[in-house]
């Protein structure tokens, strides 16, 4: 009794701490969104020793996520991997959509870019196949991004739109806005400039409750836009808004610097080139951007020696930036997820026609087999009746010719037997035009068709 007592009591226990542990997980979900320090203090007090093995995979998703929102640093992808390992055979498409992006997430932190790609592909994947607008909003994201950092601009611009459809179905003014910007971009990277002013005049027409960083973004990004275009005349404009801003950064002075060169302020437009330049925010494509306009200034003021050294700056840069695309080989990774999925797609459809043509198949013949089984048993049924009448019209007939021979006057008796042979020929050739015959119903109605007898018989 006492050991009983003891087994009961470390039962309770153990049922008391699990539960405590699962409702810690549940206060995580509720904060990780909007305050990820306090799902992060929150999972601190998680004893992962008494989960079970859905919490510890809820426990590894939720860290990752805490170090992803809070900008934490990740030694590996170990603690995210068990969560998708669980997921895979237990979970659902939700929960395997999140794990996927959030690894994808610490493997780019951790520059493990290959890998990176295969789980934001398929996060994209899951995602596509719920319909999951939040989380194909962050995929299609981190897509776009990794995209436009390897400079593979046709994937960017198939992120940008894939952006931009999501943010419509999510209904979020400034997201759109974000998204026809990156739209403009992406157009005007492949040389697509029509298109890049189309869904720029879209984007200032969204611009009224935007704070003032973001707006001189979008105006220094249009005034280069509408220069690359030709139309030097909106370019300005856009410069001067731009300037009015006091927000001095992005792409700005690159953009004045070419108008400043078309209008051969040769001086000006080197100054607005090295500002550009020297900008913390600015990347390298721009800053190649930079150099290849100096080196076309140099020539033009005939300064061979600077033009020379910007132009074997230029091929650095593209060198450095064509090295990027060598190591990180994004498109050729997409491209390869792509594929597969595409087989994989292939395949399974290709499998359910097979197994629909099977299905019809059999039910066609199972359809075929019932028929025949029917038929058959009408035939037997058919024939049987006609057995009969012929053997009950042979005896009728004899019964008629005996009361015949014997004189007997029995009229009523004569006349039954004579309506009920009627009946039966009747009867017989209902049979026969049933069974629709003509061979079976000759032979048949051959034989069983009475001998030519005297007036005096009926």
């Amino acid at each position: 009794m006492k050991k009983l007592f003891i087994i009961l009591a470390v039962m309770a226990i153990m049922f008391g701490c699990t539960e405590r542990q699962h409702s810690l997980i549940r206060q995580a979900w509720e904060t990780i969104e909007d305050r990820p320090d306090s799902a992060k203090a929150i999972l601190a007090k998680v004893c992962t020793d008494s989960l079970m093995e859905g919490d510890k995979a809820e426990y590894g998703l939720l860290k990752t996520m805490v170090i992803c929102k809070t900008h934490g640093i990740a030694k590996n992808d170990s603690l995210i991997s068990a969560s998708i390992a669980y997921y895979n055979q237990h979970g659902d498409d939700w929960h395997r959509g999140c794990a996927y992006f959030y690894r994808g997430a610490i493997r780019d932190m951790l520059n493990i870019f290959p890998g990176a790609i295969i789980d934001f592909k398929m996060a994209e994947t899951i995602s596509d196949k719920t319909d999951d607008q939040k989380l194909k909003h962050k995929t299609y994201l981190m897509l776009y991004k990794v995209n436009l950092f390897s400079n593979n601009y046709p994937q960017t611009l198939k992120y940008a739109h894939k952006l931009l459809d999501c943010d419509i179905e999510l209904n979020d003014s400034m997201m759109i806005l974000r998204s026809m910007i990156r739209c403009a971009t992406a157009h005007s990277d492949i040389g697509q400039v029509d298109s890049a002013c189309a869904y720029m005049e879209k984007a200032l027409k969204m611009t009224r409750d935007v704070d003032s960083l973001y707006l001189a973004n979008i105006f220094a990004t249009a005034a280069t836009i509408y220069q690359e275009h030709g139309d030097v005349e909106k370019a300005v404009t856009y410069l001067k808004k731009w300037e009015e801003t006091d927000v001095y950064n992005y792409i700005g002075y690159l953009s004045e610097a070419r108008i400043r060169k078309a209008q051969g302020q040769y001086e000006k437009a080197i100054k607005l080139a090295k500002m550009e330049m020297g900008l913390p925010d600015c990347d390298q494509k721009t800053r190649m951007k930079c150099m290849e306009l100096l080196s076309e200034i140099y020539e033009l003021t005939g300064n061979q020696e600077l033009a020379s050294e910007a132009r074997m700056q230029v091929k650095a840069y593209e060198d450095s930036m064509r090295y990027v695309n060598q190591t990180l080989q994004m498109a050729e990774w997409q491209q390869k997820f792509d594929e597969v999925q595409q087989t994989k797609d292939f395949y399974r459809r290709t499998s359910w026609m097979q197994g629909l043509i099977i299905a019809l198949i059999v039910v066609v013949a199972l359809a075929i087999g019932v028929g025949m089984l029917l038929h058959r048993r009408k035939v037997r049924r058919l024939s049987f009746r006609l057995d009969e009448d012929a053997s009950r019209i042979s005896e009728l007939r004899t019964n008629i010719e005996q009361l015949e021979k014997s004189g007997e006057q029995n009229g009523q008796e004569m006349a039954r037997l004579k309506e009920e042979l009627e009946n039966r020929m009747e009867r017989i050739s209902g049979t026969l035009l049933a069974r629709r015959c003509s061979a079976s119903c000759s032979s048949t109605s051959v034989s069983l068709r009475p001998p030519p007898r005297s007036s005096n018989a009926w």
